[in-house]
């Protein structure tokens, strides 16, 4: 009998066990994340530092999953041009990968996709700022591992609204590598980054 466990309830050992994962440290494994701000006109700028600031107002707060995406996830996707050809996001997404020889079938929801002619240019999954951005790292590994984009070389995103993190798995050898912590209270705005990462993505799916 086949057994469904859900993603959320994998942590990053049973990840890396059941997908055969392992953590790459080297800065050449990830040089995809390591860019400059992007020139941005007066009105990107605008949406991305209301967003920064509209947050940071918030967290006085209690904030829901559902907040991050909207004041978060929303902004970044637009600036990014996420939401124009020839990109198409995907929410709540269900995504399914079956373990062999286990008899085991693990289950979740993306919480979001953002797929370029059927590829997955990044699986963002979102968490409350009341966690921290490691809840979100073993889901959103198991989307990008059962994915069924012809790339080996795939790309994520998990942020729990205050920080910012960028995932890199080379699917054949199970090596996944992270970029440095982005965070809404860091000096300046390190959204303008974060979006320089998210194009940088987008054109090399």
């Amino acid at each position: 009998m086949v057994q469904v466990v859900q993603a959320s309830q994998l942590t990053l050992h049973d990840v890396e066990t059941k997908f055969g994962l392992g953590f790459e440290s080297s800065e050449d494994f990830f040089p995809e994340w390591q860019v400059a701000p992007l020139a941005l006109d007066d009105y990107q700028t605008r949406v991305l530092d209301q967003a920064q600031a509209s947050f940071r107002y918030l967290l006085a707060y209690p904030v829901h999953e559902e907040l991050v995406k909207m004041v978060v996830i929303s902004p970044l996707l637009s600036v990014a041009g996420f939401y124009q050809r020839p990109f198409r996001p995907i929410a709540e997404e269900t995504t399914e990968v079956a373990i062999k020889n286990d008899d085991e079938l693990i289950r979740g929801r993306v919480d979001i996709l953002v797929l370029n002619d059927q590829i997955w240019v990044a699986t963002i999954e979102a968490k409350g700022p009341q966690f921290s951005w490691h809840v979100g790292l073993p889901q959103a590994l198991t989307y990008m591992v059962s994915g069924a984009q012809p790339t080996n070389i795939r790309f994520g995103l998990v942020t729990n609204g205050t920080d910012l993190v960028f995932i890199k798995l080379a699917k054949e050898t199970g090596q996944y590598g992270l970029s440095k912590t982005f965070s809404i209270f860091n000096p300046g705005n390190e959204l303008h980054t974060v979006v320089a990462v998210l194009k940088t993505l987008g054109t090399n799916p």
